[in-house]
């Protein structure tokens, strides 16, 4: 069937058309049926013909006009009466877009049509929490948590009863893709968010993934001792403030990653998520299904067994990042965009509705300050891109940086490390994987002569290395490109290997 444009509404369509052969002119057949005179509750005064140019009034507005009085207790006490073509600002969304009101002249109370009818408590995905309408705000300044624009306070907004200073446009909280169109007004709400941890007293927890133990939190400046990672992120602790067991020598907690809740909704399938820690006998090396990366440590898992990583299942909207600190991010799928972080094209990513900032899932989450052994004396902080005019090389690779992009950085001998030299993309895991026929254990790489990947024969500069055990004798692979490379056409699926502690 060939689309056509209705030569009265001007609509495309592609239902079967009435067709004037001779004019080559296409109508539906409603508007060819409709009547070319009526009268008009928006213009009471004079009959409407049609009009086969530019129409006046659409054609459905035309089988459906609005009706000259409404009653609806939920918009207005009162009875309200149409009062067409008046300039006005509508008392519930704040907006002047549409000449003809629905008034109660005895409050003065002006009304569009289309927000009479507006759902009373909603969810929507830029919060973790259900809003609830009010017909005004708090005498304050406001800001929508959708579009970062102003609110009038006199004007009706949703806001959050739990976070005191959430509110959001009535047109922004309903609009296609922010609002699932179900309203909540009479349903009981399933508390999700539950903690995962229990206060004891001041500075000491009990956590649901150590829970026979004390932990005790430490301040910034214990946390200098190389070598120990966290048991949920998997990221070296080089900065506090960290949780450690006052029992065990090596269960270590971020203080962030200790105060992730149990249970939560996640934001991109927003589904209900429980979170998994390790178990210290075993445990299964994860494919994140958002991130599609490879990942030991904390998981959250649905109950269809869908598995987060536990940075992608932590992401709440608004998300808030500090190399962006005027405006906060939201997911984004509309297609592949480049990350400011590293410049890799992503998926699923975090955007700036305001000035087309754009973040990979992985980058927000990278350390912010680390040690390496190229500068063993002092911090690497990380840095948010520089003047692009400023010319950096790389301290581990020799090879010039990118200044736009994110890089480390040793403030006190003014030297520069490109991120994946830093990090490698081994940081995620920490232990050994056993699958017959193959064994690979995570190895720090210390040796200042570098070893040679077998498969990429270069000198490895990453800070660890895969060493893989097979019948075969055994290769030291520098990255997870090289061993996905050379054995993963061998072996069980990544996802369905267990790790022996």
């Amino acid at each position: 069937m060939v689309s056509f444009t209705c030569h009265l509404c001007q609509v495309l369509d592609d239902r079967f058309p009435f067709v004037c052969n001779l004019c080559d002119l296409s109508f539906h057949q409603d508007c060819a049926e409709s009547i070319s005179e009526i009268n008009y509750s928006c213009h009471p005064q004079h009959p409407l013909k049609r009009f086969t140019r530019v129409p006046n009034v659409d054609i459905n507005c035309v089988k459906n006009p609005p009706p000259f009085s409404l009653l609806q207790p939920k918009a207005h006490e009162h009875p309200i009466i149409l009062m067409p073509q008046r300039s006005f600002v509508c008392n519930a969304c704040g907006m002047d877009d549409d000449p003809n009101p629905y008034v109660c002249p005895q409050c003065n109370f002006m009304i569009h049509r289309n927000c009479v009818d507006k759902p009373q408590v909603i969810k929507i995905n830029h919060h973790d929490h259900r809003i609830y309408y009010n017909h005004y705000l708090d005498s304050d300044d406001w800001e929508c948590g959708v579009c970062q624009k102003e609110i009038k306070w006199t004007c009706g907004a949703y806001s959050c009863p739990k976070c005191q200073d959430f509110a959001v446009h009535l047109r922004c909280a309903t609009k296609f893709g922010i609002w699932d169109g179900i309203e909540l007004e009479g349903i009981s709400e399933t508390i999700i968010e539950l903690k995962s941890y229990e206060v004891v007293e001041e500075g000491l927890i009990k956590h649901s993934s150590h829970q026979n133990h004390v932990l005790k939190l430490n301040e910034e400046s214990d946390a200098d001792v190389e070598g120990i990672v966290c048991e949920a992120c998997v990221y070296p602790v080089f900065c506090g403030p960290f949780y450690s067991c006052t029992e065990c020598d090596n269960y270590i907690l971020h203080q962030k990653c200790a105060h992730l809740p149990k249970k939560k909704i996640d934001s991109f399938y927003k589904m209900d998520i429980t979170l998994f820690p390790c178990d210290k006998m075993e445990t299964i090396l994860g494919l994140c299904e958002v991130c599609q990366h490879f990942f030991q440590g904390f998981r959250y898992i649905t109950k269809d067994d869908i598995t987060l990583d536990m940075r992608c299942g932590s992401i709440s909207e608004p998300f808030f990042h500090e190399s962006h600190p005027h405006h906060p991010l939201y997911i984004d799928f509309t297609g592949n965009k480049t990350c400011k972080g590293c410049g890799d094209e992503a998926t699923f990513i975090l955007s700036c509705q305001e000035c087309g900032y754009f973040l990979d899932i992985k980058c927000p989450f990278l350390p912010n300050k680390v040690k390496h052994k190229y500068d063993k004396n002092h911090f690497l902080f990380l840095c948010y891109g520089k003047n692009p005019s400023d010319q950096y090389l790389c301290e581990i690779c020799e090879e010039e940086l990118n200044s736009e992009k994110w890089f480390y950085r040793c403030d006190e001998c003014c030297i520069t490390f490109h991120i994946k030299c830093t990090l490698g993309d081994l940081i995620s895991l920490k232990q050994i994987v056993d699958a017959e026929p193959i064994k690979l254990e995570v190895i720090r790489n210390i040796h200042m002569t570098r070893l040679v990947c077998a498969v990429c024969h270069s000198r490895c500069h990453f800070p660890y290395m895969l060493k893989c055990s097979s019948p075969l004798g055994m290769d030291t692979l520098c990255s997870l490109q090289c061993f996905r490379q050379k054995y993963f056409h061998k072996m069980t699926p990544l996802y369905e290997l267990s790790i022996e502690y």
